[in-house]
């Protein structure tokens, strides 16, 4: 039955979502659907919230959210109406939201589980593995129509130039000879097997990472402050080595992956001394946090040649990338989309909702933060 409009709940909505859902359509009928695009100053939401908004009871806040503000926090919340009982988030991260003054103002702060986010982060991380060890970035820039000739061309990377420095491979020059093209500008093209991956983080995202990882064959460690059961860690179905500290896993490490949340302890933990205590070449993936990584430190061991490559989809100073990552031929970045599929688009929009209608209902949030 649908809910009479002058007695229905208000929820904004902040940002988009498929609303041909039929949990939208369901959704639509029983509350007040208000759909609203942030403007472009804090100044402006806040006069919103003394307005026309300033007896909504609940925020729906797709994956933008109030990012361009900072977040939730400061005096964008004291502006909040008294009448908001609940933010549900599509995202996993919430370090943009100040849960705890949220709370102090009975707010509830509810977020998505990390089980539609893990499979496709997990894929472009496998994505970044498989072209960090056989150089599939280098090898792409040599097949030109201007080069057109697949054994030359070859050839030619064999014998081409890496600079660290600026990243980039020389411009190659066609040739008589042969090569198996297991070599480019003297950086082999390796299989990933047997190597060792060190994920820092090893929650339902870094344990689907692991998955991908042990299945082409590496040998799988993880950073996390407590070591799994013996039980849990059999559970998996692949081995695994545990370290307490990434400087533990120094040692053995080919490719670090970061999956944690930032946080002050993961505040650059990938800095200038972490990276020269890496006793081989380096590979660098983050899908984690952005400033987990110290990115002046990053690409000034790329220019050393301490790390081969790196895999980035998050930032340090994001929405900004450092200057100095752009245009390298060791380097892939991606805007932030890890998690960007057309299901999990769909599965965080159902989930946000679902946290929505349980706290209006006067019941407990299906997924709380706070």
């Amino acid at each position: 039955m649908t809910v009479s409009s002058c007695n229905r709940k208000k929820v904004l909505f902040i940002g988009d979502l498929n609303r041909d859902l039929a949990e939208y359509q369901r959704f639509s009928e029983k509350y007040e659907c208000i759909h609203y695009s942030i403007p472009a100053t804090k100044e402006e939401m806040i006069e919103a919230f003394k307005t026309k908004f300033s007896d909504i009871d609940a925020i729906y806040g797709a994956w933008l959210g109030f990012v361009p503000y900072k977040g939730f926090k400061g005096d964008l919340l004291v502006a909040a109406p008294p009448s908001l009982k609940v933010i549900s988030i599509c995202s996993v991260g919430h370090d943009a939201y100040d849960g705890n003054h949220m709370k102090k103002r009975g707010m509830v702060l509810t977020n998505v589980p990390s089980n539609g986010a893990a499979e496709p982060v997990a894929d472009l991380v496998l994505f970044n593995t498989l072209a960090a060890f056989r150089n599939f970035t280098l090898s792409t820039k040599g097949l030109l129509p201007e080069l057109n000739h697949t054994v030359q061309v070859r050839n030619a990377q064999s014998v081409a130039e890496f600079s660290p420095k600026t990243g980039k491979l020389s411009v190659l020059k066609l040739q008589p000879g042969y090569s198996f093209g297991h070599h480019i500008a003297n950086r082999p093209c390796a299989n990933p097997r047997d190597h060792h991956a060190v994920i820092v983080g090893f929650g339902n995202i870094g344990r689907t990472i692991a998955q991908r990882l042990s299945l082409i064959g590496m040998h799988i460690h993880y950073v996390k402050r407590s070591k799994l059961s013996e039980t849990e860690e059999k559970e998996l179905g692949y081995p695994v080595q545990y370290h307490a500290t990434l400087e533990d896993a120094a040692e053995v490490a080919d490719l670090v992956v970061i999956a944690c949340p930032a946080s002050p302890e993961t505040y650059r933990l990938l800095n200038k001394s972490a990276f020269d205590k890496f006793a081989k070449p380096l590979r660098v993936i983050n899908i984690g946090r952005g400033p987990v990584i110290d990115e002046q430190a990053l690409v000034d061991a790329l220019k050393e040649g301490k790390v081969v490559f790196a895999g980035l989809d998050v930032f340090e100073n994001e929405p900004a990338v450092h200057p100095e990552l752009y245009g390298r031929d060791d380097v892939i970045l991606t805007p932030h989309i890890g998690a960007s599929t057309v299901e999990n688009f769909d599965y965080t929009a159902i989930s946000a909702m679902e946290n929505i209608d349980a706290v209006l209902e006067g019941k407990e949030a299906i997924f709380p933060v706070n």
